[in-house]
C-alpha cells in the first residue's frame, strides 16, 4: 500500500476515536496519528520484525490505561496528557455522529407518523424507538443476544431487549404497539452501523430527538452538555483515590451524562489487573441516581450500560420525585460526590404548596437543591446552576458555607448557548477537600468567552482563570467570585457609594397584557410622556419620549415616586456584552419610564448635587466596569447599582462639560466635524471623572484594558481619547500616555492630560 493509500484508509476509520493507527503496508508497517481537524500524520515507520522493539520503547505511552487517561484525563491534568493524543478528537467524532444519528431517528420516526392505524402516545413511541436503537446497537456489534431477534419481527426484538437488559417490558406486549414500532425497526435496522455509538450519543438521542416540549416544561429538562459533565467531573480528581472509591449520587440525573462521565474517570483509576466484570461490580456500588421521568431514567440506564460494555446491567437509577417527602435529603446523606444540573425553574404556586419544605428554604428550585446538598456536607460537590449564583445575594448563604466547608472551590462563568435547549445563563460550581480553621484554601474564577465556546468544549480550556490563596477564618464572607477587575474595587472600597447620594426606584409595572400594550399612538386621558424601551438608550440622551398608559387599575408598581421631579434614569439591564453596559442621563422635564428604566432621585438632606456631573460618573469607565463585574444576570439589581464607588470630589468643570456635551447631542441641526467635537468633550469629561479617582497608574491602565470588546452606548461614532496633543489647554502627562500605550480596541493608545489641580481642590459636589 502506498503512502496515499495508507493515508486514505487512516482517513476512512477515524471514526473509531484511536490517536494512533498501524497500517500493514507492503513491506513495513506506519504509525499515524489522528487529530480533530486537518490530515492524519505519519509518525514512524516500522519493519515486521522491529515491532516488538518498537512497542517495548513505547511501552508506558501506548498501554491501553495511558491512552483511556490520555482521552479522558489529559484535558485536566498535565501529568497524563500525551503528545499524540488530540483531546479535540471524540468531541468532533461525536459531532459527526449525532448528526447522522438524530437524521436516522427522525426518519424511524417518520416511518411511524406515516404509518396509518391508531397512533400510540409520544412517550411510548420514543421509549420503544429507543429500546430499539439499543438492539441495533447490539447488533451492529454481532452481540450474541443479537441472534435472538434475527429475522424476527418488531416485538421479538423489544421482549429481546428487554428481557437482556431488565427493562420493564409491558407496555409493549399489545401487537398494537408492535406495529406502530414496525416501520421505525426497518429503518434503523437498514440505517447507517452504530457499533462504535457512545453512551454521550445516546444522551443527545434523549435531549435533542426525543424529548417533547411538555416534558421539557414539567420537568425543567435541559441535559448537561458532555463537555461540561468532563469539566466538572474532570476537575474533582475522582481517580485520586482509587483505593477508596466515593459514592457519586446525580440527583435529577437526566439522560445521565454526569454518571456515566463519573464511570469513565473512576474505572480509570482501578486497578489494571482488575477484569472487566470486577470493575463493573465495583462500579454499580459505588455509582446512582435518581430522575423523575421514567424514560430519562431508562436512558440514563441505557448509556451507563453502553459505557460499561460488554457488562449488562446492575445499575440504580431511582424513578423518584425527588422534591417529595425528604426524598432528596435522604439520598444525599449517603453520598460521598453529588454531581448535579437542578432544575433551574422557580416553585409554582402549586408546587409550594405541595414541597413546602423544599419551597421554604427557596422559590427558586436550583437553589433550594443546593442548600440540601451543602446540608449534607459530601467530600465534593459538581453543580450546574445560573449564573446568579456568582454573586447574587439570593446564593449568599449557600456560598458562605461552601466556603467553610472546601480546601478547594472553583466558579466557572458559562456564555449563552451552552446548552441546547436553556436560554438562562449558567454557571459550575467545583468544590472538594474539607478544609479546618486556619488552612490554606485555593478559590479559583474561571471564565469562558462567546468567542471560546467550541474551543472550550473541545479542550476543556476556559478563557481565563484568576486564584486567590486564602486562610480559612470564621465563617467567612461568601465572596467566592474573584472579579476580573477586583484589585480595584479593593482601593475603593473607602470610597463614597451611589446610594449616599441618590435613591433608586424601578420605573412603572403594568397588569395584565403588561408593557407590550402600554405604549399608546398619542395623547389623551391618564396618559403620560415617558421612555418605554431601553434598547437603544444612550449616553446622556435621554431619547424621545412616548405617550404611556397611566390608568391606575392597569399599573401595579412604580406610578408613586416623584416622576415630576428632576432625575437620573439609568437602564435596568445590560446594554452589550462587553464592559460599557449602562447608560444615564439627566431628566428635567418630569418624564416617566418603564420597568427597563432605572430612576435615581438625590435623597433629603443632600443640597448640592450636580445631576450632570453625576451622570457623568455613571456613564464612565469605572462605573461601567462595576457593573460588569458584580452583575451576573442580563438585569442590573438597583442594590448593586447604589452600590457604585463615586469620587469624594469631582472638578466643577465635569457638570458643565456635561451639560455642554448633552446639548449638542441633543440638538437636532448637524454641525461641521460633530463627531469630533462630541468625541473631545467626551474625552475631557471621562479623563476628570477618571483622575478624580485616584488610581494608581497600573490599575488606570488594567481598567481601560478591560474595554477592548464591546462598543459605547453613545448617539455619534467616538473617536475615543480624541484629544490632541497640540492643545494648549490640555498639557498632556508623560505617565498617562505610558498608561494607555497598549490598550486597544475602543481605547487606543493615546495620552490623558492630567486634571488640573486646582480645579480638583474645589468643593465636593455631593457631600451634604
Amino acid at each position: 500500500m502506498f503512502r496515499a493509500g495508507a493515508e486514505e484508509t487512516v482517513r476512512a476509520h477515524r471514526a473509531l476515536g484511536a490517536p494512533l493507527f498501524f497500517v500493514i503496508e507492503q513491506t513495513d508497517i506506519s504509525i499515524w496519528q489522528v487529530f480533530a481537524e486537518g490530515s492524519p500524520r505519519l509518525l514512524d515507520r516500522s519493519l515486521p520484525g522491529a515491532l516488538p522493539n518498537l512497542f517495548e520503547s513505547h511501552r508506558q505511552d501506548w498501554n491501553p490505561d495511558a491512552i483511556h487517561r490520555a482521552k479522558s484525563i489529559g484535558r485536566f491534568n498535565d501529568v497524563y496528557q500525551l503528545d499524540f493524543v488530540d483531546v479535540g478528537l471524540m468531541p468532533a467524532i461525536e459531532g459527526q455522529v449525532h448528526e447522522k444519528l438524530d437524521r436516522l431517528l427522525r426518519e424511524a420516526l417518520g416511518a411511524i407518523q406515516g404509518h396509518e392505524g391508531r397512533k400510540i402516545e409520544d412517550k411510548l413511541l420514543f421509549r420503544g424507538i429507543f429500546r430499539l436503537l439499543a438492539a441495533k446497537i447490539l447488533t451492529d456489534r454481532s452481540h450474541e443476544i443479537a441472534r435472538r431477534w434475527e429475522g424476527k419481527g418488531v416485538f421479538m426484538v423489544l421482549k429481546g431487549i428487554g428481557d437482556y437488559y431488565g427493562l420493564e417490558g409491558r407496555d409493549f406486549d399489545s401487537a398494537a404497539v408492535a406495529d406502530q414500532l414496525s416501520n421505525a425497526w426497518k429503518v434503523l435496522s437498514s440505517g447507517i452501523n452504530v457499533a462504535n455509538i457512545s453512551a454521550d450519543d445516546l444522551a443527545f438521542v434523549y435531549e435533542n430527538t426525543l424529548v417533547t416540549p411538555e416534558t421539557r416544561r414539567s420537568f425543567g429538562t435541559h441535559s448537561t452538555p458532555r463537555h461540561v459533565a468532563e469539566y466538572i467531573v474532570g476537575r474533582l480528581e475522582l481517580w485520586q483515590d482509587a483505593q477508596n472509591l466515593p459514592n457519586v449520587f446525580e440527583p435529577f440525573a437526566g439522560a445521565g451524562v454526569f454518571l456515566v462521565s463519573a464511570l469513565r474517570h473512576l474505572r480509570e483509576s482501578m486497578p489494571h489487573d482488575w477484569s472487566d466484570r470486577q470493575r463493573h461490580d465495583m462500579l454499580v456500588r459505588r455509582i446512582s441516581g435518581a430522575e423523575i421521568d421514567a424514560f430519562a431514567c431508562e436512558v440514563a440506564t441505557l448509556s451507563l450500560i453502553l459505557a460499561d460494555y460488554p457488562n449488562r446491567n446492575g445499575w440504580k437509577i431511582e424513578n423518584a420525585d425527588l422534591f417529595g417527602n425528604g426524598a432528596l435529603a435522604k439520598r444525599l446523606e449517603k453520598s460521598d460526590v453529588v454531581l448535579c444540573n437542578p432544575p433551574f425553574e422557580i416553585f409554582t404556586p402549586e408546587e409550594r404548596t405541595k414541597y413546602r419544605e423544599l419551597a421554604i428554604i427557596s422559590g427558586a428550585k436550583a437553589e433550594a437543591v443546593l442548600a440540601l446538598a451543602v446540608q449534607a456536607r459530601p467530600k465534593a460537590l459538581g453543580f450546574v446552576l445560573p449564573r446568579t449564583f456568582l454573586m447574587d445575594r439570593a446564593y449568599h448563604t449557600q456560598r458562605r458555607e461552601i466556603e467553610k466547608l472546601y480546601r478547594e472551590v472553583e466558579l466557572v462563568s458559562l456564555p449563552d448557548g451552552v446548552f441546547s435547549f436553556s436560554q438562562v445563563e449558567s454557571a459550575l460550581l467545583i468544590a472538594k477537600g474539607y478544609i479546618g480553621q486556619g488552612e490554606r484554601q485555593v478559590i479559583r474564577a474561571s471564565e469562558v468567552d462567546d468567542k471560546d465556546k467550541q474551543e472550550f468544549a473541545l479542550t476543556g480550556r476556559p478563557t481565563r482563570q484568576r486564584e486567590e490563596a486564602r486562610l480559612q477564618v470564621g465563617d467567612g464572607n461568601g465572596h467566592l467570585w474573584i472579579t476580573p477587575l477586583a484589585p480595584i474595587w479593593r482601593q475603593l472600597n473607602g470610597y463614597l457609594q451611589l446610594r449616599n447620594v441618590v435613591d433608586g426606584h424601578w420605573g412603572l409595572r403594568w397588569r395584565d397584557g403588561g408593557q407590550r400594550e402600554a405604549e399608546l399612538s398619542g395623547p389623551g386621558t391618564d396618559r403620560v410622556r415617558g421612555l418605554m424601551t431601553s434598547r437603544k438608550f444612550r449616553q446622556f440622551a435621554v431619547g424621545r419620549p412616548k405617550w404611556l398608559d397611566y390608568r391606575q387599575d392597569h399599573i401595579y408598581g412604580g406610578a408613586n415616586y416623584a416622576w415630576s421631579e428632576a432625575k437620573l434614569l439609568c437602564n435596568a439591564a445590560r446594554l452589550g456584552r462587553g464592559y460599557w453596559r449602562l447608560a444615564a442621563a439627566v431628566d428635567r422635564v418630569g418624564l416617566y419610564a418603564s420597568q427597563q428604566f432605572i430612576g435615581l432621585w438625590p435623597l433629603p438632606g443632600i443640597e448640592s448635587v450636580d445631576l450632570d456631573a453625576l451622570a457623568a460618573v455613571l456613564n464612565g469607565p469605572v462605573a461601567n466596569a462595576f457593573m460588569a463585574d458584580h452583575s451576573s444576570e442580563k438585569r442590573f439589581r438597583i442594590e448593586t447599582l447604589l452600590s457604585i464607588p463615586i469620587p469624594h470630589e469631582l472638578p466643577a468643570a465635569v457638570g458643565q462639560l456635561a451639560r455642554e456635551y448633552a446639548a449638542h447631542v441633543a440638538k437636532k441641526d448637524i454641525m461641521v466635524d460633530r463627531d469630533m467635537e462630541l468625541s473631545r468633550l467626551l474625552d475631557q469629561i471621562d479623563i476628570m471623572v477618571l483622575g478624580a479617582y485616584d488610581l494608581s497608574p497600573r490599575l488606570e491602565r488594567d481598567l481601560l484594558c478591560a474595554f477592548r470588546r464591546g462598543e459605547r452606548p453613545l448617539v455619534h461614532d467616538w473617536q475615543p481619547w480624541a484629544v490632541a496633543e497640540s492643545d494648549p489647554a490640555l498639557k498632556l502627562s508623560e505617565l498617562r500616555a505610558g498608561l494607555l500605550q497598549n490598550a486597544q480596541g475602543n481605547w487606543p493608545s493615546a495620552a490623558l492630560p492630567p486634571v488640573p489641580r486646582e480645579e480638583a481642590a474645589k468643593a465636593s459636589l455631593f457631600l451634604p
